[in-house]
Formats: structure tokens, C-alpha cells, sequence
């Protein structure tokens, strides 16, 4: 009988859409990380030669590609997860700076890793998945927000073997793409802060003008349907008026009458008082 459930489903699609669209950047990236390595297993050969290869001039082209290339599947799975994990995370948090996060991230994790890096050949997205938890760590981790406070917290929990890849414990594994990835992360947390506290700012107050789900007045003592304005507030049943089984709203007279005041009846005169009346043989007049 009511539409107020609707109210509340209708709340929720902003938020189904966000987050459907926060799905398809990173589904995008992940989905070229396996289309590139099914066409090594398909064709038998590497691309790994389009790796990055530090200070090699040759090689600052594999700032493009070197996420995108993995040296198998188990490396692929152990990028794929975490990378569109995180890279929602990050869009549901900052959707206005998403881009330039990714971009940011991207490009400097990159080029660092170029600078600072052993010789050799550098392949994998892991420089980038540790460049995204670091600025969700320190965007947290700086109480730029509550929410992103809450986030790194979680992530500190799930992820914190992560740091492992941070020491030179084994050889074949490119731990200063890690280490620079985490530091262009935190630098782009740092540089976007004032973003950051304002795109939570933001949401906290769309949450305040969301309507009630609840109707403020007693709707079970009206026997009509519980109704709501293109604002999505709940209009009372005595703002509305019923013509041909349908509602519209009062309009301003009809909220407030004129005040038509009564006429005074009209006043009979009241009969005369004598002033003079007679009393035996004397006549008394009355001044």
C-alpha cells in the first residue's frame, strides 16, 4: 500500500551505478594482462623483450608495457585480485581524481622503477598494485578521512604480508618496483589530499539530504497510499486532495483559507425607555 520501499531502493541506485562503472577500468587493464598472456601461450614465445629495462634508453618504452606483461600464470592470478580490488576501492572513494590517481600512479611507479632498479628486465603489474595500497594506506594512515581511515586499517590486516615484497629476499623478484610503486602511491595520496577530505566531505553531506524512510507522521491512521515529491521527501496526506481518484497537491489557498468573517447580526433597537410616567396626580419626568 505504500511506496515508501521504493524511496529506499531508488536511494541505493547511485550507488549500484558507481560502482558498476568503478568495475570497468580495472576489468579493462586485467582483461589486456590476459589477452597478452594467452597470446604468449598461443604463439610459444615471450614478450617480455617489450619488459621495462632500467636506465637503458631503449627500455622507457616499457614503462608502457611492463605492467601488462607476466612471466606466468601464477604471476598474472597473484596481480589480477588485488589490482581490481584496490582500483575499486579507489574509484568509490575519489571517483573525481580516480583518473588522475591511476594516471599518476601509473606513469611514476614506472619511470622510478626505471631510475632505481637493478639491471635486467622488469615485467609485472605489482609495482602498481603496491603504488594503489599506498596511497589508500596513507590517505587512511594520514586521517584524511574516515572512511579511507577505516579502509587502510582493513587493508593493513588483509595485505600486510605484502610488505615482504618489499625486502631483497630473492633475486628474480623486482622488490625496488615494489618499493617505488608504494612511494608514487604515497605521493599521490599526499598531493590529492585536500580531494580526498573533500569527496568524503561531499558524500557526508549527500547522505544528511537523503529523505527518511520512515514517514514522519502517524501514516497508519490515513487509510490513502504514503506518497513522495521529485525531491524524494514524503508529502502528508493532508497536503493533498483527491479528484478522480487521484492526488494532487493543495495549492496555496487551499492551505490557507481566507478568513471570511461572519456578519454581525443586525441589532434590534431596544425599546425606549419611558422617561416620564405618572404616579397619582404628579407626573415624574426622568433626566
Amino acid at each position: 500500500m505504500s511506496n515508501i520501499p521504493n524511496q529506499s531502493a531508488s536511494a541505493t541506485k547511485p550507488f549500484q551505478k558507481r560502482f558498476l562503472y568503478s568495475l570497468t577500468p580495472p576489468l579493462l587493464a586485467a582483461g589486456l594482462m590476459t589477452i597478452v598472456k594467452l597470446s604468449e601461450w598461443l604463439s610459444h614465445r615471450s614478450f617480455a623483450f617489450l619488459g621495462l629495462e632500467p636506465r637503458e634508453f631503449k627500455g622507457l618504452a616499457g614503462i608502457l608495457f611492463f605492467p601488462f606483461l607476466h612471466a606466468d600464470s601464477v604471476h598474472l592470478m597473484s596481480n589480477l585480485l588485488p589490482f581490481v580490488f584496490l582500483s575499486v576501492l579507489i574509484y568509490n572513494i575519489v571517483p573525481q581524481i580516480f583518473w588522475k590517481v591511476y594516471g599518476f600512479t601509473f606513469l611514476l611507479s614506472g619511470f622510478w622503477t626505471w631510475c632505481f632498479a637493478r639491471p635486467g628486465i622488469v615485467i609485472g603489474a605489482s609495482g602498481w598494485v603496491y603504488a594503489l595500497l599506498g596511497f589508500l594506506l596513507v590517505a587512511g594512515f594520514a586521517r584524511l578521512g574516515r572512511k579511507t581511515m577505516v579502509i587502510a586499517g582493513g587493508l593493513a590486516f588483509l595485505y600486510g604480508g605484502m610488505v615482504y615484497g618489499l625486502a631483497p629476499t630473492q633475486t628474480h623478484i623486482s622488490w625496488e618496483g615494489h618499493l617505488m610503486g608504494l612511494l608514487a602511491g604515497s605521493m599521490a595520496a599526499f598531493y590529492w589530499k585536500n580531494e580526498i577530505k573533500a569527496a568524503e566531505e561531499t558524500e557526508h553531506q549527500t547522505k544528511q539530504r537523503l529523505p527518511e524512510t520512515e514517514a514522519p507522521y502517524p501514516y497508519w491512521q490515513f487509510p490513502f497510499p504514503h506518497f513522495v515529491d521529485a525531491h524524494k521527501n514524503i508529502i502528508h496526506p493532508e497536503m493533498l486532495v483527491w479528484e478522480n481518484g487521484k492526488p494532487r497537491l493543495k495549492t496555496q489557498e487551499e492551505l490557507n483559507p481566507p478568513v471570511v468573517s461572519s456578519p454581525e447580526p443586525e441589532s434590534t433597537p431596544e425599546p425606549r425607555k419611558a422617561t416620564s410616567f405618572t404616579q397619582g396626580g404628579w407626573t415624574i419626568h426622568i433626566s
